[in-house]
């Protein structure tokens, strides 16, 4: 687990000292992006002719399948320090429902400030009406004593 952590962690800093660079970064993710649909692509390729034309005993060029393997690979890598492996390939649903999670968060957050305020007003209101009735003691307990001190 230490390791995955530690190769997520120097995957991050890449991606922010590539961050700093935009057009870096981009032409990064385009030949990632290029190179690794080109490893898939060329894979497949080699392994339609394999299983498919090799019936008649031609030779087959097995350098083929390791350059689309070095393309395929080099292309995750890149993918993989751009970060983009995961936003354009398993993170676009992920991504999506975080969105629609924040939208609830943010109306839960709303409705939580709408109610903090009516409650604020709630509040002010009772303080207003329990200054007027200390305002009311007051004056009552004043003309108490002027009363007693008149006597």
């Amino acid at each position: 687990m230490k390791l995955f952590s530690s190769i997520g962690k120097f995957f991050r800093e890449i991606r922010e000292k590539l961050s700093k660079h935009p057009i870096i970064y981009a032409v990064f993710g385009a030949v990632g992006i290029i190179l690794f649909w080109r490893g898939i692509w060329h894979t497949a390729d080699f392994l339609a002719v394999f299983f498919l034309n090799n019936q008649g005993g031609s030779s087959i060029n097995y350098t083929d399948l390791l350059d689309s393997l070095i393309s395929a690979i080099i292309g995750f890598v890149l993918l993989l320090f751009t970060g983009l492996f995961v936003s354009d390939f398993i993170g676009s649903r992920m991504i999506s429902e975080t969105a629609k999670t924040e939208e609830k968060i943010e109306k839960i957050a709303k409705e939580t400030e709408s109610e903090e305020k009516t409650e604020e007003e709630r509040l002010d209101e009772i303080e207003k009406k329990f200054e007027e009735v200390t305002s009311h003691l007051d004056e009552h307990l004043e003309n108490i004593e002027k009363k007693l001190k008149g006597k």
